[in-house]
């Protein structure tokens, strides 16, 4: 893509993020977003598409905000962590600080069920690819940790944060109760002492 089709991209999917910070992801129409992002339809449907597209590629969008606003935290203050105590602590932090995202961005969580059960070939792989980010900064956060139990703990932590994220969003859930399943996997997993009762 050229620089100004670049540019034109980011604005549609700026757009959509935006109006994930007020509607629900089922209410968003295509035309709707080309309004709001002042591109044509039929351009935004040379963009994206499907609507499934659009959304994922409003998640990175979303996802990557969030990527840098950490990385920048931990830039600011490199001896928080240090300070603040052993990798388990990190790792909750990181999790704690990415399911907080979720709660101030309820619609966004929705939109993370919806698309991980998506089999549209371009959701997919916006999703690995976002996942690779995320995987990054998790294993980062890990760092001390054996490669294997790292990524086993990843793995753990990443499935109960989705299956938490599925019950709190279908209303099974509290989000204090999501937010604590997270905390105690991540202790659980990574933990050299038992986890107590």
């Amino acid at each position: 893509m050229t620089p100004a089709q670049l540019r034109r991209r980011s604005r549609i999917t700026e757009t959509v993020v935006e109006m994930l910070e007020e509607a629900s992801p089922d209410s968003i129409q295509m035309r709707d977003v080309a309004e709001r992002s002042g591109v044509a339809l039929g351009t935004l449907y040379r963009y994206f598409p499907a609507k499934p597209q659009l959304l994922a590629a409003a998640m990175a969008a979303w996802n990557d905000r969030l990527s840098q606003r950490l990385a920048a935290e931990r830039r600011r203050r490199p001896d928080r962590d240090a300070r603040a105590g052993d990798v388990v602590e990190r790792v909750v932090r990181l999790y704690v600080r990415q399911m907080k995202a979720f709660q101030r961005g309820p619609y966004f969580a929705r939109l993370e069920v919806e698309l991980q059960t998506c089999r549209d070939p371009y959701v997919v792989e916006t999703l690995v690819e976002r996942s690779a980010v995320n995987r990054s900064a998790v294993l980062e956060a890990m760092e001390g940790i054996p490669a294997e139990r790292a990524r086993l703990a990843s793995l753990a932590i990443g499935s109960t944060m989705l299956n938490s994220l599925v019950l709190w969003t279908t209303d099974r859930i509290r989000f204090a109760e999501a937010l604590r399943n997270v905390e105690d996997v991540c202790r659980l997993v990574l933990s050299d002492r038992p986890a107590s009762s």
